[in-house]
């Protein structure tokens, strides 16, 4: 069983990234990544970034490409394996596009490592939900 000052720690460093990605800060973005090439990253649509400074690059081109964004994150479970915890969490969106009110939510999942400095990121993988439709609804 987790302890939960350990389960506290992953929360906070799981809250830090997204409020940091919703303040679109790239200093305070930074800070909460293991900065080596075992970082990695998938935003939805897109392809497989490993290595920091490409992990960063693709996250600098999201936060200047985007003008307002609102982040609720819904964590779904918290598995720690010191030095490793993996949260898995619903990303709930909003931003907008072409003046219009954009709302997605995205399955995510968030790896971070125990290091001297604290938790840090190692790998966020995210992926858009899709709401099936049967023709009978």
């Amino acid at each position: 069983m987790t302890s939960p000052v350990v389960r506290a720690q992953v929360e906070s460093a799981n809250r830090r990234f997204y409020e940091a990605l919703e303040a679109k800060d790239p200093d305070a973005l930074a800070a909460c990544w293991v900065t080596d090439d075992d970082a990695a990253c998938v935003h939805p649509g897109g392809p497989w970034v490993s290595g920091w400074d490409d992990v960063m690059e693709a996250w600098e081109f999201i936060l200047a490409n985007t003008g307002y964004m609102e982040v609720g994150v819904e964590i779904l479970g918290i598995a720690v394996n010191d030095p490793v915890a993996v949260v898995t969490c619903i990303e709930h969106v909003t931003s907008a596009h072409e003046g219009d009110r954009v709302e997605a939510s995205i399955a995510a999942t968030n790896v971070f490592v125990l290091g001297t400095d604290g938790w840090r990121l190692s790998v966020h993988h995210a992926s858009p939900i899709v709401r099936m439709i049967r023709e009978d609804d």
